[in-house]
C-alpha cells in the first residue's frame, strides 16, 4: 500500500511539473508577443470611444516592440484590440531596414504594419516603393500593390508592376501585372527592357529574373518575343524559351530555344537552337528574303547591326546576290556550315564550309527555283 506521505510527495511532484510547464509556457508566450512600448510623446492623453478606451500621442511620438523602433508625428492607441495607429512622417526602423509611409497601423500581436502613402523601404543596395503594403515582422513577408517599385541598386536593376510580394524564405520577390524589368549598361547609354504579366526576381548570389507569359525584351532595334525568359544577370545572358522570335530591324530570327547574349548589357551575340532560322526581307511587296537555316544559328552583332551569321549543322542557305546594285541571281546552298557576312545590314558575301553543294540561278532565271 502507497502511504499518506507518499502520496502527499507524489502530488507535490506532479504539482511541479504542471507548474514548471504552465511557466514555460507563458514564458515562451511572452517571448512570442512582446509588448508594445510607448516611450515617448509631446503631449499624452487618454478618452473612450464606443467604450473603447484610446491613448492619443501627440509630438515626436516613440514607440518601440523587440528591436523595430516606430517614429511618428501622431498616433493613437487602442489598448483593447492593441493597435497604434501612426499619422505623419512615419519612421519604423529595424537592424538596416527602414520603412517610410504617410499614414501606417501596427498590429502588436501579429507584428504586422499596414502602410498607406508613399510607402517606400530601404534595405542594403535595394529600395521598394508602393502605395499599399503589408509587413510582417514576424517572418520578414511584405506584399504590395499600386505603382510598386523596386530597386537592385547594386547590379542597377529596376522592376515596377502593379502588385507584388517579397519571400525571404525563398529569397525572391514576385511581381504580376503589368510588369516592367529594366537594366541599364555600365555606360548609362542603353538600356534593356523585359515586359511579362508575371515575373520573378531572385536576390541569391545568382541574381536572376524570370518572366513569364507574353513576355516581350527590347533593346533598341532588338525586339524579342516568348512565353518565357530567365536573365541571368551575373552572366549576361537572357535565355528565351518556348515560341522564341527576335527581330532587328529587317532581319527575323526563330528557333526552339535562344540566348541573348550581352557585354556590358549590350546585346553581342544571339544564338538559336533547334529548327533555327534566320530571314531577312528585302522587298516585302514582292515577298524578297534571304534566308539561312541550321540545327544551331550564331548571329555577332556590332555597333547594334548584325554583321554575321553562321548557320551550324545541316546548314542551307537561300540569298540574293547583288553587285554593287544590280541584282545578280540567286544562290541556294546546304553545307556543314554557311556563314554569310553583312555590310550596311545587306548580304556582302557568303563562306560555305564542309560538304558544300549548292546551284545558282542567274537573274534572267525564268524556271522553278529548287529551295532545300
Amino acid at each position: 500500500m502507497i502511504s499518506n506521505k507518499n502520496i502527499f510527495w507524489l502530488s507535490l511532484s506532479l504539482f511541479s511539473i504542471l507548474l514548471f510547464e504552465s511557466l514555460s509556457q507563458e514564458r515562451s508566450r511572452a517571448i512570442d508577443v512582446s509588448r508594445l512600448e510607448l516611450l515617448h510623446a509631446d503631449l499624452s492623453r487618454g478618452y473612450l470611444e464606443n467604450g473603447l478606451p484610446l491613448k492619443i500621442l501627440e509630438g515626436n511620438v516613440h514607440a518601440r516592440q523587440d528591436t523595430l523602433e516606430l517614429f511618428c508625428d501622431r498616433a493613437i492607441y487602442d489598448e483593447t484590440n492593441k493597435i497604434l495607429h501612426l499619422m505623419g512622417k512615419i519612421r519604423m526602423y529595424r537592424g538596416k531596414d527602414t520603412l517610410l509611409a504617410r499614414e501606417a497601423r501596427y498590429f502588436e500581436e501579429s507584428k504586422i504594419a499596414v502602410a498607406e502613402g508613399e510607402v517606400r523601404v530601404f534595405r542594403p543596395a535595394q529600395e521598394m516603393k508602393s502605395d499599399y503594403l503589408e509587413y510582417s515582422y514576424k517572418n520578414d513577408h511584405i506584399r504590395a500593390t499600386g505603382n510598386l517599385f523596386l530597386h537592385d541598386r547594386e547590379n542597377q536593376a529596376f522592376i515596377t508592376a502593379d502588385q507584388g510580394e517579397y519571400l525571404p524564405e525563398k529569397n525572391f520577390s514576385y511581381v504580376k501585372e503589368k510588369a516592367h524589368f529594366w537594366r541599364i549598361d555600365s555606360t548609362s547609354s542603353d538600356t534593356i527592357h523585359i515586359y511579362s504579366r508575371q515575373m520573378e526576381y531572385q536576390f541569391a548570389s545568382n541574381r536572376q529574373a524570370i518572366a513569364n507569359d507574353s513576355v516581350r525584351i527590347l533593346q533598341k532595334n532588338l525586339l524579342a518575343t516568348c512565353d518565357s525568359a530567365v536573365y541571368q544577370l551575373d552572366q549576361d545572358i537572357i535565355f528565351l524559351k518556348s515560341n522564341p522570335v527576335a527581330t532587328q530591324e529587317n532581319n527575323k530570327i526563330t528557333g526552339d530555344e535562344m540566348q541573348l547574349i550581352l557585354k556590358d548589357r549590350e546585346l553581342e551575340r544571339i544564338v538559336v537552337t533547334g529548327k533555327a532560322q534566320a530571314v531577312s526581307t528585302l522587298d516585302s511587296l514582292l515577298n524578297k528574303e534571304d534566308r539561312l537555316e541550321g540545327r544551331e544559328i550564331v548571329i555577332f552583332i556590332s555597333d547594334r547591326k548584325i554583321k554575321e551569321i553562321h548557320a551550324i549543322s545541316n546548314a542551307r542557305s537561300y540569298y540574293h546576290l547583288k553587285e554593287k546594285t544590280e541584282d545578280r541571281g540567286i544562290n541556294v546552298a546546304s553545307a556543314d556550315t554557311i556563314k554569310a557576312f553583312l555590310w550596311e545590314n545587306e548580304l556582302d558575301s557568303i563562306a560555305v564550309i564542309g560538304g558544300a553543294q549548292g546551284i545558282y540561278y542567274p537573274q534572267d532565271y525564268k524556271g522553278k527555283i529548287l529551295q532545300e
